[in-house]
């Protein structure tokens, strides 16, 4: 009767040091992470989605929201449920671009592209 208990809680153990365990860090992880979350930060969003946090609304009530930019003047509300990752932080972003030069926008008569009726 006691080898009976002694392996069923050594099964038990062994099924917490590999399965729960880990689970709980990584959720640990992503709660730190989504906490930590600052203006200018790019995430990643479940949907595949990769954009840059432009504002971070925390209403009395309710989960935390975020204001992502997608593009220049795209700025979409999600909560922070639909983020999968932080990719850079807003002092990596803002070395990239500064790195990049930040490549000016076209200019209203410069769009390369063709309609597709006929080659120019």
């Amino acid at each position: 009767m006691a080898e009976v208990l002694l392996i069923t809680a050594l099964v038990l153990a062994l099924f917490f040091i590999f399965f729960i365990r880990p689970a709980r860090q990584v959720q640990g992880r992503r709660r730190r992470d989504l906490n930590e979350l600052r203006i200018g930060d790019e995430v990643l969003t479940t949907g595949g989605i990769i954009a840059i946090v432009d504002a971070v609304e925390t209403p009395p009530r309710g989960p935390m929201i975020l204001h992502l930019e997608l593009d220049d003047g795209v700025v979409v509300r999600a909560r922070t449920s639909a983020i999968d990752q932080r990719l850079r932080t807003a002092a990596e972003v803002a070395e990239a671009l500064a790195a990049a030069g930040d490549p000016p926008a076209l200019a209203a008569g410069d769009d390369d592209s063709t309609d597709g009726d006929a080659p120019r």
